[in-house]
């Protein structure tokens, strides 16, 4: 090939490497890094785990919902929102600032694995130089440029393999004459016999790298888990103080009847005054507590929409019929031994499987600073091929010249090698009793979380008995009114009891749905949907291990 060909191409690459933008460098990360997080979250949760890129992204969600209620509340529109939970699941998993560090977390992990990845894979080099000299004004200055491509790679048994092309033009400027060319082949190994030899000590960067985006990627799924509990917290509360104004609502109507209705008794002359005044008294009272439960229901509700991100101004129609299909899905007692569910939590839980094989990380760091106490032993060749004569571009393989050697590192002061190899045996037996503590505790916390289960099963239990005897009370009491066998005192009492155990009945079922969510979550049966967040209120049924998507431990 012609020399000017040559430096014609050399030129456009090094031209064409240079017009790559910032932009379209970002670009390529988050498509490697996507892929990546994809391709490792099937490997963690199973085939059925989405692959979207949508679960991962960290760019912000163009025209997001809070903007398009800005723009309404300028515009003098009202801001309104019917928010289902799994709206308010959307929403919150859009908004949440938790979320997204969780999000970025997770990509940063990916994007250290390329780093690491490119680190291992054939790296391609290019370089070039030139420049003049002289002296004073004489003209017999002179001229040169130099250039280079290169390639090296790290083997697995940690051998460095480096091979280049070098180009090296020289001219004299008062001599006219052309460019003198010379090149050089090369190409060298080296190859650790002792220290540093082998698979395990040679990619353990990469090695480590990789189980750490796994371990982002359970740690993601538990928090996604733990995020929409919290969420749906938030939202059954609501309900809960929804349910509480409308019991207190329906209170006053019931106690100011009663009142007209003990106004027109004592009208009659059937009813003593001081009993229509304790009727007054109780719809007073009942109309300042009425007031209160619809002052808390706003606050709650204004605090909630900071929780989603979305603007004070926004009204929030809620989903007030989620609660009737958690109960319709069954409150039951459960079904499951104490042993049984710690046997699921051991076997499908990520948090688990990540601290088990953090253990196995450090087993194996131990083995990598052991091996840095080894005598160092290298191996080393090379081979140099000139160009032939005057044709720069055509090699003389007839007159290469090699070489061949041998390092010895003798281990005279290895005192920072053993201080790590130290630290790293310290860091294993920790890193044991972390594990077995760890376990401890999960036994602990299922067995609590069992106990707590049927408390509130048994509370529900007993605060629908509750309403059903209130409510046959406040029939019963009318009627013996009527007949001038109750007093007034008696009917108030009454509606109390319906009042308080209406109230108490929202409050144990909400408690018994997020006990059972708590429970499916640290059993690891908690499906929280492929994309974005969601909750199925029939999630609340499942208890076995056919329902779950038992996760596979992946080493790397």
């Amino acid at each position: 090939m012609e020399q000017s060909q040559l430096s014609r191409i050399f030129l456009l690459a090094t031209l064409s490497l240079a017009a790559c933008s910032a932009e379209a460098y970002r670009h390529e990360a988050d498509e490697e890094v996507y892929r990546i997080l994809g391709k490792k979250r099937q490997a963690v949760l199973g085939k059925e785990a989405d692959q979207d890129r949508a679960l991962f992204s960290i760019e912000a969600k163009k025209h997001p919902l809070r903007d398009q209620l800005l723009a309404r509340i300028e515009k003098g529109k009202p801001p309104l929102v019917h928010l289902t939970l799994d709206r308010a699941l959307e929403i919150a998993a859009e908004n949440s600032r938790d979320f997204q560090t969780r999000k970025e977390r997770l990509y940063l992990s990916a994007l250290t694995l390329t780093g690491q990845r490119n680190r291992y894979s054939t790296i391609f080099s290019g370089s070039a130089s030139g420049q003049a000299s002289g002296v004073g004004k004489d003209k017999s200055g002179q001229g040169s440029a130099s250039g280079s491509l290169g390639a090296s790679k790290i083997l697995s048994s940690g051998a460095r393999v480096l091979g280049s092309f070098l180009n090296n033009f020289v001219k004299v400027f008062t001599s006219g004459g052309g460019w003198n060319v010379s090149s050089l082949l090369s190409l060298s190994i080296t190859q650790p016999l002792l220290a540093g030899f082998g698979r395990e000590v040679a990619l353990e960067p990469l090695t480590q790298a990789e189980r750490n985006v796994i371990y982002e990627i359970r740690n993601f799924e538990r928090f996604r888990r733990t995020f929409c509990i919290d969420i749906v917290n938030e939202y059954l509360n609501l309900l809960e103080l929804d349910n509480t104004l409308k019991n207190q609502e329906a209170n006053l109507k019931s106690l100011r009847l009663n009142r007209e209705r003990s106004e027109a008794m004592a009208r009659a002359g059937r009813l003593p005054p001081f009993q229509v005044d304790q009727a007054r008294q109780q719809e007073f009272s009942a109309e300042d507590r009425t007031i209160s439960a619809r002052s808390r229901m706003k606050t709650a509700l204004d605090r909630f929409k900071i929780t989603l991100g979305l603007p004070i101004e926004t009204e929030l129609r809620l989903d007030r019929s989620i609660l009737q299909k958690f109960q319709s899905f069954g409150v039951e007692a459960q079904r499951i031994s104490p042993e049984q569910a710690i046997a699921i939590a051991l076997s499908n839980r990520l948090d688990i499987q990540n601290s088990k094989e953090q253990l196995e990380d450090a087993e194996r760091q131990v083995r990598v600073a052991a091996d840095a106490l080894k005598i160092g032993l290298d191996l080393s060749a090379s081979i140099d091929v000139p160009n032939q004569g005057d044709k720069p571009y055509k090699m003389n393989f007839h007159k290469f010249e090699w070489q061949l050697g041998l390092a010895l590192d003798l281990p005279l002061n290895k005192v920072a090698e053993r201080n790590v190899y130290r630290s790293s045996l310290i860091a294993l037996e920790a890193e044991k009793r972390n594990y077995s503590l760890f376990i401890d505790q999960v036994k602990q916390q299922i067995r609590g979380e069992l106990r707590d289960l049927e408390l509130a099963f048994r509370s529900f239990k007993i605060q629908e008995q509750a309403v059903s005897l209130a409510k046959q009370r406040v029939e019963s009491t009318l009627m013996l009114i009527d007949a001038g066998r109750a007093s007034t005192r008696d009917y108030l009492e009454a509606e109390q009891s319906l009042l308080s155990s209406q109230n108490a009945l929202t409050s144990a079922l909400v408690d018994y749905v997020l006990r059972k969510l708590q429970l499916l979550r640290d059993l690891e049966l908690l499906d929280v949907g492929q994309k974005g967040l969601s909750l199925d209120p029939s999630t609340i049924q499942r208890w076995t291990q056919s329902g779950a998507k038992k996760p596979k431990a992946t080493k790397k």
